[in-house]
């Protein structure tokens, strides 16, 4: 073991790790597979990767002080992002430290497209070669398929006098679009998969299909991760921040989620058993930034004025040349994106929705950190992209988490505070849907005001004496208490502080004000709006009327509200069973009119008044 090399253990678990000295504790601890919450992408902001030293901490940073007390800095409390390593040490980690997978939505709307892929395999039988017979390989092939047009490119060209005399005369012809993919020897049209991606910047859903005509074709397998680039950050701006300032900051992005990628295909793989060279095709949607560096383009330009992509249209490649582990032959299709930060993943809400269809006039909203909003019908559409920041991720909140384990789901207030718990048991925190809940109905009860004012225990006389007694001082600030120690798994209160309530407002002013913005350039009221489409794991999860009581939705009939699951998923599913979806979703892209909020002085009035809550009914 080399001077400059430090041993690290982590506990509970007892890994050990030797790194250089130097190093972040945050990088140690992802070398020992402990992936840590940082949802400020390590900048030291927001105070959520805090461990314990056990001995001899080294002296607090600047960052350490502002996030943690006096106690705690004491007794060797230190956050894992600013904590440079000097000397062997051991960690104890808690586990409201700890980044653990949270609930994934996989499913959406039904596919309503046709089937008709754009793989196929189609079995011939090859005229035998004769003196009298002149025609080339090819020829014959071409012949054998019946169809016209069809391409045959330089790699099939060479190897296939060798496929086509290996066996005999039959042949199954694998055909993507207009174009003689591969030939292979003997029947295997029984062998025909394809696989559809949803690369979210916090999870990645993957679902293997079965491609064969109906009705053999189904969907057979899905399975998730949690997006490993959340190390670098759990927004898009902290990960091309990290791109910038890193020489090797996309390559290493890209290999992370490669592996992801792989990773999953291999759990669908073993689920279906089959092998990798049975899928022939992939299609992937995501966000603007996501898709730049899952194809190796460097996504930098979309952080800067005036916040442009190198890349709007859909892209085919072979998907070995990625790097996805499928047959070497298959072609990878990424659909197409809107703006900078209006991605694939709203093109496939677009499409799997049917909104570019219909002549009613729909909203669709993806609340997440970068909230998507678009509006419209098969006339016109307008999308925006709203900054809300991570606060519905749990992000930025006192007590906030993901949807994990632990994390308080439901708030009711009666008498008394009263939560449910994702897992059961005791709560460590507070995830987005609680958050909306926990607001709404403590402005019901009188606890919060129009203005985002939580109001001091002795001017709350009209509210019930054990509603009353939550409400205490966090930071010189009045704050209500959700849990009480004694029943969280943290042996500290979960809180919700004044702070927390002006991030929900921060968060929901910028969806609504965008939503106000892009409906006012449509021409109709929010309130004339038809429907309302709520998509993601975050929208799906939360209580319609709750997120109309804070003002996060327009005030419409709640039957007008729909929610339409994971509609990204949906639409690079629908792109993999529906070749002709491919080009409603070029048309979708090229035609959606992009708003950009920044300029917009609209939207600097529709977003401060977007930050008040309705009044009590």
């Amino acid at each position: 073991m080399s001077r400059g090399t430090c041993r690290v253990t982590f506990q509970p678990e007892g890994r050990t790790v030797f790194v250089l000295r130097g190093t972040k504790l945050i990088e140690a601890a992802g070398q020992a597979g402990i992936i840590l919450n940082q949802p400020c992408g390590g900048e030291g902001t927001c105070g959520k990767c805090r461990v314990e030293v056990t001995d001899d901490a080294p002296q607090p940073t600047s960052a350490d002080r502002v996030h943690l007390t006096e106690g705690q800095l004491t007794d060797g409390w230190r956050l894992a992002c600013q904590l440079e390593i000097a000397s062997d040490m051991v960690v104890s980690v808690p586990q409201e430290t700890r980044f653990f997978e949270q609930v994934v939505l996989t499913e959406g709307k039904a596919l309503r497209h046709p089937f008709r892929p754009n793989v196929r395999k189609k079995l011939v039988t090859l005229a035998e070669p004769t003196v009298a017979d002149q025609r080339s390989d090819v020829d014959r092939l071409q012949a054998a398929l019946g169809e016209d047009g069809l391409e045959v490119e330089l790699p099939l060209i060479r190897a296939l006098p060798a496929i086509v005399r290996s066996g005999g005369p039959e042949v199954t012809a694998v055909l993507q679009g207009e174009t003689i993919q591969w030939v292979e020897a003997g029947d295997t049209t029984g062998q025909l998969w394809g696989v559809a991606f949803d690369i979210g910047t916090t999870t990645i859903v993957g679902a293997l299909m079965n491609l064969p005509p109906p009705p053999q074709a189904d969907l057979q397998k899905v399975a998730s991760r949690t997006n490993p680039q959340v190390h670098f950050g759990d927004d898009v701006v902290s990960r091309i921040s990290y791109i910038e300032q890193n020489a090797n900051g996309l390559e290493k992005m890209r290999e992370r989620l490669l592996t992801c990628l792989n990773d999953i295909m291999a759990e669908l793989c073993s689920a279906a058993g089959i092998e990798h060279d049975s899928i022939y095709e992939a299609t992937a949607v995501g966000n603007t930034t996501m898709s730049h560096i899952f194809l190796g383009v460097d996504p930098s330009p979309i952080a800067h004025a005036p916040y442009v992509a190198v890349l709007r249209g859909s892209v085919d490649a072979r998907a070995c040349d990625i790097g996805l582990h499928i047959n070497r032959h298959a072609n990878l299709h990424v659909l197409p994106n809107i703006a900078g930060f209006v991605g694939s993943d709203t093109v496939a809400l677009i499409l799997a929705s049917g909104m570019a269809c219909g002549e009613e006039v729909q909203l669709g909203i993806d609340i997440g950190t970068n909230g998507e909003v678009v509006i419209g019908n098969r006339d016109r559409l307008i999308a925006c992209s709203c900054a809300a920041g991570p606060a519905f991720e749990g992000a930025r909140i006192q007590h906030g988490m993901r949807a994990t384990e632990g994390a308080i789901s439901k708030v009711v207030v009666n008498q008394e505070v009263e939560v449910a718990v994702i897992g059961g048991g005791k709560a460590s925190g507070i995830c987005g849907s609680g958050i909306i809940d926990a607001v709404a109905e403590l402005l019901d009860a009188g606890i919060i005001d129009p203005t985002g004012r939580i109001t001091n225990p002795e001017d709350a006389g009209d509210v019930p004496e054990p509603l009353r007694r939550a409400i205490v001082t966090f930071e010189d600030q009045p704050a209500v208490v959700l849990v009480d120690a004694a029943q969280t798994r943290t042996g500290g209160p979960v809180l919700l502080s004044q702070r927390d309530v002006r991030e929900v407002q921060l968060a929901k002013a910028a969806i609504r004000a965008g939503t106000e913005v892009i409906a006012a350039e449509y021409g109709v009221a929010p309130e004339e709006i038809s429907r309302v489409l709520l998509a993601g794991g975050f929208g799906n999860f939360i209580r319609r009327s709750h997120a109309k009581r804070v003002g996060l939705l327009p005030d419409i009939s709640t039957d007008r509200i729909d929610f339409i699951g994971n509609a990204a998923a949906t639409g690079a599913k629908t792109a993999l069973i529906c070749r002709d979806s491919r080009q409603e979703a070029e048309r979708i892209s090229r035609e959606t009119q992009y708003v950009e909020l920044a300029a917009r002085p609209d939207f600097q009035a529709a977003y401060m008044e977007a930050m008040m809550f309705p009044p009590r009914a």
